[in-house]
């Protein structure tokens, strides 16, 4: 049973097919391109098709599937444009939440969960783990997220966040040395409450990866 295999037992049928989707298409376990089969889908989950046709206008408002005449959900494409756009949000959003996550922490915030995500980053790093890596490299930034204070911005963020993951499980070939070094300086900024400094360095953070996905991007296209 879906529910069993998603551990949400208290949320709706319908959201954690949502949730269940969400992840297959962010770690691309459902490829690009590739249809949704309502009635394998259905069987698989052993739930019927109205849960799943609900889940579907949620996924679709996030970019993740669109619905194609007589072919119905498929999972969407990322395009170079959706990867610019999302950075374009990133450079102010990601900044935001750092900024107001080291002014958090300046105010007295102990940031616990920011530091255990960052032991966690280390951690898997030293494992080589592509996947492991791109978990707990999402998972940092919604710890920043929380830190910040601003459930407006949560909000915000939930489908930024999403497509972010999604580009982090496509770029395993990054230099995650680099990123990981990157998240520690902005983490430590943030922990020491230098708000100035923290907002810097996540613009910086984000303006790096920017350039390094955009040229992935191009090189995929171009094979």
């Amino acid at each position: 049973m879906v529910a069993t295999t998603l551990g949400l037992a208290d949320q709706s049928l319908s959201t954690k097919i949502y949730v269940e989707l969400r992840e297959r298409i962010i770690q691309g376990r459902i490829r690009p391109g590739e249809r949704i089969r309502e009635r394998d889908l259905a069987e698989e989950l052993d739930v019927s098709r109205i849960p799943l046709r609900e889940a579907f206008p949620r996924l679709e408002a996030e970019g993740f599937i669109r619905t194609v005449p007589r072919r119905g959900a498929v999972v969407s494409e990322l395009t170079l444009r959706d990867v610019e756009e999302l950075f374009e949000v990133r450079s102010s959003l990601e900044v935001l939440a750092a900024r107001l996550a080291a002014s958090a922490c300046e105010r007295g915030a102990h940031g616990t969960g920011l530091k255990e995500a960052l032991d966690k980053v280390e951690s898997a790093l030293e494992s080589g783990d592509d996947a492991a890596i791109a978990a707990v490299n999402s998972s940092l930034h919604e710890e920043i997220l929380a830190l910040s204070g601003n459930s407006l911005l949560e909000m915000l963020m939930v489908p930024v966040n999403g497509r972010v993951r999604r580009l982090f499980f496509l770029e395993a070939e990054r230099d995650q040395q680099v990123l990981c070094a990157e998240h520690r300086d902005l983490c430590r900024a943030i922990l020491d409450g230098r708000v100035e400094l923290a907002g810097s360095l996540a613009f910086a953070h984000v303006e790096h990866s920017k350039s390094e996905s955009l040229a992935i991007m191009r090189q995929r296209l171009r094979a």
